[in-house]
């Protein structure tokens, strides 16, 4: 069975680099390929957790760091978004 997910990504638990950067890393790369389109949302972070072999705690850091790089947004009540393009100046 095949399906158009992203694989998902490979951590190195014994790397320097915190897990929450390498995820915050990969998500990055999957919005930058156009894997996750402007306004995809995300599952909900128990999900995630589980869905990327991470504690939950991991996942909530990761959306911080992907937030203060201005890759994703969250709505209260709604959930965590990929932001859209930066307007044009």
């Amino acid at each position: 069975m095949t399906t158009d997910r992203p694989a998902g990504p490979q951590l190195d638990p014994g790397s320097v680099v915190p897990l929450y950067e390498q995820l915050a890393d990969w998500v990055a790369g999957e919005i930058a390929a156009g894997r996750l389109a402007p306004g995809a949302k995300f599952a909900d972070s128990r999900d995630l957790a589980e869905q990327w072999g991470v504690a939950y705690q991991t996942v909530r850091r990761t959306m911080a760091e992907l937030r203060e790089r201005g890759l994703v947004v969250s709505r209260v009540g709604k959930g965590t978004f990929v932001a859209g393009p930066a307007p044009a100046e």
